[in-house]
């Protein structure tokens, strides 16, 4: 018995990919989840973006201005109306602070100054955190000379009655009015979050398993036949690519079809976007499976390294956790994950409702596009060398 022991520890441990998986992933994971949530309370607070919108160009509402900048908390960015708003219904931004012209006039009269709140409701609670800075940064600058205390306490109360729950409260007479610019219609914004991480993260694992058939067919001598047949060499990896898309695109499809029928996903409104979105998800999901099948040698290391790339990426892409609640610079390098492209896209269809000719729509189908095709023209380069020499 022991010596059986002894033997599997040998056997175990001359495997590097069960030992990574064994041991690095889980510590991978749990490293990736805590920077995901912030870091434990151990990273310094970043100053989160305030976009501004100034209409009123008072020196009052400069003067608001200047002190929310100058502040460590905010890191203010003025645009137009328009611009601001635009960036919100993209989701490119969370919230737009606008001073409405009059603003000053309103604060001279005794009045309730305009000032709006815009934001986009699927990011709720990135929203409340700024809108909690918010509060707190005006209530910092009670004392100053500039503006009166009474002024800053009507914003405070104000705000709070904004985003209460309290439907009184929202009805009540308030010069900070809270709009959600983008806000929830047919679809909400955390079904829209399941369905599309779940089956991008799914998909790539299938993927993964599909490429790997490449090696599958190596070790069982299929591989060696179809070499000595007229087609082209490059021809083989050509039909795998097309195998692993078609089953790629028929994943997705019967994935938001299930959405429909079970959750009531209205994919019906938007099925050109969505057709076009799935089947530049499916292209970048499936170069990748075609990408490690390519790189590895045998069926084992393509499910080791599957498994932690996979993970990896839909932990930082957003299909584990809604980028909008990790720290700043995790949502920079979520960009490098094909999770990341696939879950904006289909946000920007259920819940943005852009349309299919809208700039920002079209981007996420060329990063798409673009990933696949570099995945693609790298496994062709190395298929020669690890594919058809080992044949």
């Amino acid at each position: 018995m022991l010596k059986l022991a002894i033997k599997d520890l040998k056997l175990f441990f001359a495997d590097k990919w069960a030992m990574i998986i064994t041991f690095a992933l889980p510590i991978a994971l749990t490293t990736l989840m805590v920077f995901a949530f912030g870091g434990a309370g151990q990273q310094k607070s970043e100053p989160k973006t305030l976009v501004v919108a100034d209409n009123d160009k008072s020196d009052a509402s400069k003067n608001v201005i200047a002190q929310l900048d100058s502040s460590k908390e905010f890191e203010v960015m003025q645009k137009s109306s328009d611009e601001a708003e635009n960036l919100v219904k993209k989701g490119k931004e969370e919230a737009v602070l606008i001073f409405h012209k009059g603003f000053g006039d309103s604060l001279n009269a005794g009045n309730n100054p305009l000032i709006e709140f815009k934001y986009d409701a699927a990011k709720e609670v990135e929203v409340r955190i700024l809108q909690g800075a918010l509060t707190g940064k005006l209530m910092g600058i009670i004392g100053k000379k500039s503006m009166t205390k009474n002024m800053f306490v009507k914003i405070h109360a104000q705000i709070s009655k904004s985003f209460s729950s309290d439907e009184t409260n929202k009805q009540s007479e308030s010069f900070l009015k809270a709009t959600p610019l983008v806000s929830e219609k047919e679809n909400s914004p955390m079904l829209v979050q399941s369905v599309a991480g779940m089956a991008i993260m799914m998909l790539l694992f299938s993927v993964a398993v599909m490429g790997a058939s490449l090696l599958d067919e190596k070790r069982e001598g299929t591989l060696k036949k179809l070499l000595y047949s007229p087609m082209p060499s490059n021809s083989i990896l050509y039909g795998k690519m097309l195998y692993v898309n078609l089953i790629s695109i028929f994943q997705l499809v019967i994935m938001f079809i299930f959405a429909n029928l079970a959750f009531g996903l209205d994919i019906f409104s938007h099925l050109p976007s969505l057709l076009l979105m799935i089947i530049a998800t499916a292209f970048a999901c499936s170069s990748f499976g075609i990408l490690l099948a390519s790189f590895a040698k045998s069926s084992q290391q393509v499910s080791g390294m599957s498994t932690l790339i996979i993970l990896v990426m839909s932990c930082i892409g957003g299909s584990m956790l809604p980028t909008f609640f990790m720290p700043a610079f995790m949502q920079k390098i979520s960009i490098f994950s094909v999770n990341y492209w696939g879950i904006q896209g289909f946000y920007d269809i259920f819940w943005r409702m852009l349309p299919l000719t809208d700039t920002t729509f079209l981007s996420r189908i060329f990063v798409l596009l673009l990933m696949g095709t570099i995945m693609n023209f790298i496994a062709l380069q190395i298929f020669k060398k690890n594919i058809l020499k080992i044949a």
